[in-house]
């Protein structure tokens, strides 16, 4: 070790929860914009967030009162969530999901639609319809959760209780009846309903002969017309998003081909947005999402690679690999990010590479691509010389952050002197990175460091610095 290497990183099971403080973090957003007394508290909560939102995703559940982050459940009252669990219980959101690199501008929107109080009048837009007609495309709220979709609902109990072939026959032609004028008449949800129905009750028979009328039934009745008129009422479904879910993700194959077809062909933009979601959900056609990585406008390449991305598909990595040549760097920074969450060697190997792209955004999404294999001492060496290289502000808070995530002897030794002499010159939100990232490495062994940073110039600085202090004390 060297003698000037002030001790060990703490150890990962000793640090605070990044989920729980990036959850704290719009949680604190929400209450300074709900506030808007002070922008420079606004500012610096955003900051906060964004931190987090630079690497991670994150995903929050009200669940019987108890609020769910990334999956995990607050078994008691955490200090610093109250305003946001108000907020979701307020605007009856059940589920919140951010995905990483969200940038401010979608963390900013999410906290002051939180933070007004909701208009029940029928004409005003709910909370869900303003996040879509935002465009926001890394923030996605749900009112119901999407863990809990395909429970099968009780209020069906009468009809999986039926014990004769002629009494299932009968029920059947009552629902084909329902549905086939619903579908004729164009009414979307009134379809919904009745296919979700018979989905729901062919999943909880235990029969197989009467399972087997349930489903020649529901087969006969979701043609490629049915499924467009229930894509179509995607967007306003509120909480049927548990039928459609259900419906869509008993057709399969077939739901894939006409959400993709939809997002290809609608003037509606909540209709592709929802067509989007969907296509996560179903987890379906693949080979058609890989054929749009080739289609002419940037928009449709760019939700290809998003989709193959959040679907996994390993198998499409030579095809994003390819498509990281596209002249859209809004394309290529889709690709990069696709290529994180495949998460082979290979894909890591190729986000790396990024680094030297010459769009900003690009390089900044590529940098996650070295925290990948923490602890990697080659990717560590790789880091400090991008940054030495590296111009734009942006960029460089990104490897300030990913310095502080490897938590190396290297990473660490170069995060003390950007706080202390080599950063006295540089711009504010860099030296609240190099702050930030050093307290995430060494919490509180950061502590001296973060009092001399209470007599920066900046007050953005010297807020950031109060709050480390007690973040990490």
């Amino acid at each position: 070790m060297r003698p000037d290497y002030p001790g060990p990183a703490v150890p990962a099971t000793n640090r605070m929860s990044h989920s729980l403080l990036y959850a704290k973090s719009i949680s604190m957003l929400v209450e300074e914009v709900q506030a808007a007394s002070d922008m420079t508290n606004v500012r610096s909560s955003l900051l906060r967030a964004r931190r987090f939102s630079r690497s991670q995703p994150l995903t929050l559940e009200l669940i019987e009162g108890c609020l769910v982050v990334d999956g995990e459940t607050t078994q008691r009252p955490v200090a610093g969530l109250h305003r946001l669990m108000l907020a979701m219980k307020m605007h009856g959101v059940a589920q919140l999901n951010v995905s990483a690199g969200a940038i401010p501008r979608e963390l900013l929107k999410l906290a002051m639609l939180l933070s007004k109080k909701p208009i029940k009048d029928g004409s005003t837009p709910t909370i869900f319809e303003e996040i879509r007609n935002a465009s926001l495309w890394d923030v996605q709220l749900y009112p119901v959760s999407r863990a809990g979709s395909m429970e099968f609902p009780a209020t069906h109990a009468s009809d999986v209780a039926l014990e004769s072939a002629d009494a299932i026959r009968a029920r059947t032609d009552q629902y084909t009846l329902s549905a086939t004028t619903a579908t004729r008449a164009g009414d979307g949800n009134a379809l919904l309903a009745d296919l979700a129905a018979i989905v729901a009750v062919e999943g909880a028979v235990l029969v197989d002969e009467f399972r087997t009328l349930w489903t020649t039934c529901y087969d006969a009745l979701a043609t490629p017309e049915a499924l467009r008129l229930i894509v179509n009422v995607l967007p306003g479904c509120g909480v049927d998003a548990v039928a459609a879910t259900l419906v869509l993700r008993r057709s399969a194959d077939a739901s894939a081909k006409v959400l993709i077809e939809q997002l290809l062909e609608s003037e509606s933009v909540d209709v592709r947005r929802a067509c989007f979601d969907a296509l996560i959900e179903v987890r379906r056609g693949t080979d058609a999402i890989l054929a749009m990585l080739e289609h002419e406008q940037w928009f449709v390449v760019r939700n290809a690679a998003c989709l193959l991305g959040a679907l996994g598909s390993r198998t499409s990595e030579p095809e994003l690999t390819a498509t990281l040549t596209h002249p859209d760097e809004r394309v290529r920074a889709a690709v990069v990010s696709a290529l994180l969450q495949l998460d082979t060697p290979t894909s890591r190997a190729t986000v790396r590479s990024a680094i030297r792209d010459t769009s900003p955004e690009v390089r900044r999404r590529a940098v996650r691509g070295f925290l990948a294999e923490q602890g990697a001492w080659t990717n560590v060496d790789k880091l400090l010389q991008a940054l030495g290289r590296e111009t734009e502000l942006d960029v460089q808070i990104e490897f300030l952050y990913a310095m502080g995530t490897l938590a190396t002897p290297d990473a660490v030794q170069k995060l003390i002197r950007l706080c202390s002499i080599d950063g006295m010159h540089r711009p504010a939100d860099f030296r609240i990175a190099a702050a930030e990232a050093l307290a995430s490495a060494r919490m509180h062994a950061s502590v001296p460091l973060l009092r001399a940073m209470l007599k920066d110039p900046d007050a953005h600085a010297r807020a950031a610095a109060r709050h480390l202090i007690r973040a990490v004390s």
